[in-house]
């Protein structure tokens, strides 16, 4: 008699690098779950955010930050701009993997680099 709804589990095989598993085992780790449960949560869930309404915010975004760059360039900025890329490219490396970015512990780094790197309120460049 099956225990859970849809069926008997049974065992099946994933193939993935060490580096990958690892990261598997570290993200299951975080959410409280056993790997395989982790797996087929991830696998099977919902989209947090559809994809039309994802690349609508990246659009946006990306017009946003060329307004913003011509606005600087306009007023003989555009060493800021380049300055300001430079750091945010550099907070980006630091951070490693992009899915660091969605814990909510990223935004107080990124603060906390930004603030303290530049009294003007926007990162500098690290060397």
């Amino acid at each position: 008699m099956s225990r859970a709804p849809g069926g008997r589990r049974t065992q099946h095989a994933v193939m993935a690098t060490a580096n990958e598993w690892a990261r598997i085992r570290e993200l299951a780790d975080e959410a409280g779950m056993e790997i395989s449960r982790y797996i087929v949560h991830r696998s099977i869930m919902a989209e947090a955010v559809p994809a039309v309404v994802m690349r609508r915010a990246v659009r946006e975004l990306l017009v946003l930050a060329k307004v913003e760059q011509e606005r600087m360039e306009d007023l003989d900025l555009g060493d800021r701009w380049a300055a300001l890329g430079d750091a945010v490219d550099a907070w980006l490396s630091r951070e490693g993997d992009l899915d660091r970015l969605t814990d909510p512990g990223a935004a107080a780094r990124w603060q906390a680099v930004s603030v303290s790197a530049d009294p003007e309120g926007g990162p500098a460049p690290q060397p």
